[in-house]
């Protein structure tokens, strides 16, 4: 299985509609997904997406994979929450 490589900051989208900002994880192990509402208010990640490409919710899988998530061109701001207040 190749590794799924992702934008750091990306915005991406699960077939549901509902988009995410993508960052690696701290321990290397993948990735972290927040909606932007907590990207914008530096909140808890939603999901964590293993290298394996299962996409866990609270630790517990869910029916998304990486290969799910859809790329919008988009990119997450670092100071987006600075010009929000």
């Amino acid at each position: 299985m190749q590794a799924i490589e992702l934008r750091e900051r990306g915005i991406y989208k699960l077939p549901d509609q509902r988009e995410f900002v993508i960052c690696k994880s701290g321990d290397g192990a993948g990735y972290l997904l927040y909606t932007l509402g907590a990207w914008q208010r530096y909140g808890m990640a939603e999901y964590r997406a293993q290298v394996n490409g299962r996409i866990l919710s609270r630790g517990l899988v869910t029916r998304w994979r990486l290969e799910d998530l859809k790329d919008t061109g988009k990119t997450a701001d670092y100071l987006q929450a600075f010009r929000a207040s």
